[in-house]
Order: C-alpha cells, then structure tokens, then sequence
C-alpha cells in the first residue's frame, strides 16, 4: 500500500466543503428560528427582529431591585459586541443612573450615573406622576401592534406626558406607538415606511 498525497489531500478537501457547508446550513436555521422566536426582544439595528433570553420588562424590573426607582427610558443595544439593554432609572432622591443589562445572562453588566439638565428634571417631575408604568406601556403597545418592543421611553409631548415605544411589528415593520402616561392607553401609532 502506497501513500497517495493526492488523495489525501482530495480526501481533506471534501471534509472541509462538507463542514463548511453543514456550518452554513446551522447557521441559517438558526437565524430562521430566531426570526421566527416569540421573544420580546430586537435587533439593535432595528432591521428585524431578534430573540433575546432578557425581555424588556424583565430587563426594567432587574434595573429596579439593583437601583430602585421609576424607569424612564429602556432600550435594547449593541455595546462591545454584545446585545444590552440600556435603563435609565431615576431614583427617589432625583438622582439619574444608567443601568445596563446583559440581554442574554440578565445580569447587571454596569450602573452609572447620569447628568440632567434643566429639562430633564421638568421630565423627571412628570414621571413621579406618571400612573402608567414602562412595563406597561409596552404592554399596551404590543397590545395595538403585535411584534417586539425594542425600547420605550418618557416624553412629554404637547404638554401631555407620554410613553413612547418602539415595535418592531411583522416582517420587521418598525412601529412608534405613544400611551399616555396618565391612563395607559394608546393614543398614536405609526408605522415607518423607510426601507
């Protein structure tokens, strides 16, 4: 028996398309189930939606047992290669933090705090009236638009105050939809056309 480099190398070039092409293959069927996954979560970039193990309201509500407060803006996003949430908390005494969460562990990845300007304070008043809670006015939201919220945040809008949340809807529609802080009901909902 004669060794045949030829062959073996041949031989080596098939097990490399075949691992090649089952890793393509995983690969597609993984994006095609996170695609389709009922998760609450979405992709940072906003293009489609995407799983992640950390829904927002759980996200918020692990924001609030490491810094307890009111919620006033969460958001799902890209940080140092990985998928976070961002929660901006304000705390009883008024103070502002940044608590980010892991979206795949749930674990407290940093807690930071955060400078408020003239207008941020006059916010920060309306949102220790607010009767609508962030979890939900995501309810609310996907409620009106079934999908996946990817961020929602405190606004004052035409002197009313106002969640607004961001749903990335079927097919990967983004969506603004607003609740009123005041009853928890959805007053405006508008989808983006942009491509």
């Amino acid at each position: 028996m004669r060794f045949d480099a030829r062959r073996m190398v041949a031989g080596r070039g098939l097990l490399v398309t075949l691992v090649a092409a089952g890793a393509l293959a995983a690969g597609g069927a993984t994006a095609a189930i996170a695609a389709a996954d009922g998760g609450e979560g979405g992709s940072p970039s906003g293009d489609s939606p995407a799983r992640t193990a950390v829904s927002l309201t759980q996200a918020a509500d692990t924001a609030l047992r490491a810094v307890p407060g009111k919620v006033q803006e969460i958001e799902l996003d890209g940080e140092h290669g990985t998928t976070v949430w961002e929660v901006d908390v304000l705390t009883g005494d008024g103070a502002a933090r940044k608590v980010v969460i892991d979206s795949g562990s749930g674990k407290v990845v940093a807690d930071r705090p955060e400078k408020q300007d003239e207008d941020d304070r006059g916010e920060a008043a309306a949102l220790r009236n607010a009767k609508a809670t962030v979890a939900g006015a995501a309810a609310a939201a996907l409620k009106a638009v079934p999908g996946h919220a990817t961020s929602v945040g405190f606004d004052r809008d035409g002197g009313r105050a106002v969640w607004e949340v961001d749903v990335t809807g079927a097919g990967g529609t983004e969506h603004e939809v607003v609740v009123d802080a005041a009853t928890g009901r959805v007053v405006a909902e508008e989808a983006d056309d942009d491509d």
